[in-house]
């Protein structure tokens, strides 16, 4: 499997580009993750701007999260559950439950607002599993020259995969 990671604005552009939109994405053999900043309109935690996902559903291939951009020292700070905007033990189960079932498409896109962290986490857990056949680490790394993977998110991540196997 490919995996691309992008920002919201690449990605939005990638989408139109392709003419690709709620009517006919399930048709289309790849995966997508958008991760947002919000959630049912609320800002959350000093996020600039309200952010709406490209997509006005959840489809087969498509999963829209909400969740900030923090690291393990903020979220030993907050209650266990912590904050709507946290990625958590919860969230990182749906996560990998959605990659599981889309582990046969071609294609892998995930974006966030900047395409750098929370992306670039979930995209490198992506490559870990299904993109290693498909895709060197040199062609994965020159295709997404930009990322910097949330730790925090691929331990929550790769704690899912542990009790999976």
């Amino acid at each position: 499997m490919k995996v691309l990671i992008l920002s919201r604005l690449k990605f939005n552009q990638f989408m139109e580009y392709n003419m690709i939109n709620d009517e006919n994405v399930e048709s289309k053999d790849m995966m997508l993750i958008s991760i947002q900043s919000q959630y049912n309109g609320q800002l959350l935690f000093g996020a600039k701007e309200i952010t709406r996902s490209y997509f006005k559903r959840q489809h087969s291939n498509v999963m829209i999260m909400h969740f900030g951009d923090y690291g393990e020292e903020f979220y030993y700070r907050v209650i266990h559950e912590g904050p709507t905007g946290m990625f958590n033990e919860y969230k990182a189960h749906k996560l990998y439950e959605f990659i599981k079932r889309n582990k046969d498409k071609s294609m892998a896109i995930v974006h966030c607002a900047a395409g750098i962290s929370r992306s670039g986490a979930v995209g490198t857990f992506i490559y870990d599993l299904y993109g290693r056949d498909t895709m060197s680490w040199e062609e994965f790394k020159r295709k997404n020259p930009k990322i910097q993977p949330n730790q925090h998110i691929l331990k929550f991540l790769n704690d899912e995969l542990r009790k999976d196997v």
